[in-house]
């Protein structure tokens, strides 16, 4: 069966034990919150599954990338309109209690999935598509609406829809009685006021359709029109019975796999008129590196109040594994872990990620260790909890991840904690994985030569500049830094005697 979202497989569920924590601990939450606002809760599903290997994002990358092209957005959310035409119309035929009703529904269900797919295709053929995906959807549509049950579909319900549109009633008011009598006339009834009323903007809304029982006048038009009409109804009823399930297989899951490239694509717009900067990242077999990176969560809560973020850059070569990153609390350390653990997600996402550009590598998986306060509840103390939330990113089946560690083993004394954080690094290390511990251990910063020791700088007033650049780990300067070096802060004490 076709599919928008993965060339081999079909899509499964994700654990909620990997994607739930590092929704959490990367603010992606909030980032999807903003994305899917407007699509219904069903979509948050599809963005918590990685593509199954490298090919499968390139396929996604490839798709978002002819999706934003502006033909084809435009054609891509015009069909969508018409989806939410076609299930409103379904909704309205479910709750109607007469069997004309459900019919009528049914009629006008059926016509807005013949135009949905007629309008995309004939839009798609135009449109200048260059994915593999995007032409296997144009080929799938096409398969669809050639079949001969397709056909026979169309053309009832079309005939029916226009014979349907040309029926008129005359209602007359005179001397405190209401006539009903069958009328004359073709068109619209937009139409019919232009020619009485020339040059005035007319909306006609049908009075009739707005509850799902019949009043009395309804039900003397239906007596009407079933005594002068008796053969379209007779169709009518053989259409509802004999088109009882007229969606082809896989159109339903095609229409939500599009919506998740279509919920980030106005998305997306929408930030980009506002100021904010995306790329496509570029695949790359050893490199990772990223100019005009930035916190997408914390721009967007920013944004609100009319603040700005500090972009950054990054960079692993051959050879290189993990940043170990240092330097002042309250230095954007942890706001720049989150960035870089937000575009490798949304990179692997097949999607277009918050920097000015990007070169990524293949990752089997994301994962995120950030600290938490004490469990009252386990009673097995930080450190332990610590330990339990880290043997499942250091299982063997991890090899080639993206690790985000934050501030970890905070509550062992710095001894150990230089020992335990070594000994994650090795092991991390030695399966091929990539990503980035934050800690105050400068010690880990030239603990093995595939880390390279990145730190957050101070101006020459010793003032957060909030800029993270490859530097030798030092000692943290001023006396507030000398507190936090011992673990003198408030914080720290607090978290101690907690």
């Amino acid at each position: 069966m076709f599919s928008l979202l993965s060339k081999t497989a079909p899509i499964q569920k994700e654990s909620e034990s990997n994607s739930r924590v590092f929704f959490l601990d990367l603010n992606l939450d909030q980032i999807l919150d903003k994305v899917s606002t407007e699509w219904g809760e069903e979509i948050r599903s599809l963005y918590e599954v990685f593509p199954e290997n490298r090919e499968t994002e390139e396929y996604r990358r490839e798709i978002y990338s002819d999706i934003k092209k502006d033909e084809v957005y435009s054609a891509m959310m015009g069909y969508y309109g018409k989806i939410k035409e076609r299930k409103l119309f379904a909704e309205r035929g479910e709750k109607a209690y007469e069997t004309l009703q459900t019919q009528a529904w049914y009629l006008r269900e059926a016509c807005s999935y013949i135009d949905a797919m007629e309008t995309l295709k004939e839009e798609l053929e135009k449109a200048p598509l260059s994915s593999e995906g995007m032409k296997g959807l144009l080929a799938f549509i096409g398969e669809c609406i050639s079949g001969e049950s397709y056909n026979r579909l169309k053309e009832e319900a079309l005939a029916l829809r226009n014979e349907l549109a040309d029926f008129r009633v005359l209602i007359t008011y005179e001397k405190e009685r209401i006539t009903i009598t069958d009328g004359k006339g073709s068109g619209n009834f937009e139409d019919f006021l232009e020619g009485l009323f020339p040059g005035h903007d007319k909306k006609f809304t049908n009075p009739f359709i707005d509850s799902e029982v019949f009043s009395n006048l309804e039900e003397e038009i239906i007596r009407l029109y079933r005594k002068k009409h008796k053969e379209f109804f007779k169709r009518l009823d053989k259409f509802f019975k004999n088109n009882h399930e007229y969606l082809h297989e896989g159109v339903e899951e095609l229409e939500q796999e599009m919506v998740y490239y279509l919920a980030y694509a106005k998305f997306q717009k929408k930030m980009e008129e506002r100021g904010f900067i995306f790329c496509t990242p570029v695949y790359s077999e050893e490199k990772l590196m990223a100019t005009g990176l930035y916190d997408l969560a914390l721009k967007l809560v920013n944004a609100e109040q009319g603040k700005d973020v500090i972009s950054n850059e990054a960079y692993l070569g051959s050879g290189e594994r993990f940043f170990v990153l240092t330097g002042p609390n309250q230095g954007g350390k942890t706001t720049y872990a989150r960035s870089l653990g937000q575009m490798i997600y949304l990179g692997k996402m097949g999607l277009d990620v918050p920097a000015e550009t990007a070169q990524l590598p293949y990752y089997s998986n994301l994962w995120t260790h950030f600290s938490v306060e004490e469990s009252t509840e386990s009673g097995r103390g930080k450190l332990m909890d610590e330990l339990e939330r880290l043997k499942p990113i250091m299982e063997k089946d991890q090899e080639g991840a993206f690790v985000v560690i934050n501030e970890l083993f905070t509550t062992a004394a710095n001894y150990d904690a230089n020992i335990m954080g070594k000994r994650v690094l090795e092991h991390l290390i030695g399966l091929n994985c990539r990503g980035i511990y934050v800690t105050h251990l400068i010690e880990l910063a030239s603990s093995y030569p595939e880390v390279v020791s990145i730190r957050a700088n101070v101006d020459k007033e010793l003032k957060q500049t909030y800029k993270i650049e490859r530097s030798e780990a030092g000692e943290i300067t001023g006396t507030d830094r000398q507190a936090y070096k011992y673990g003198l802060t408030y914080e720290q004490l607090k978290e101690r005697f907690s």
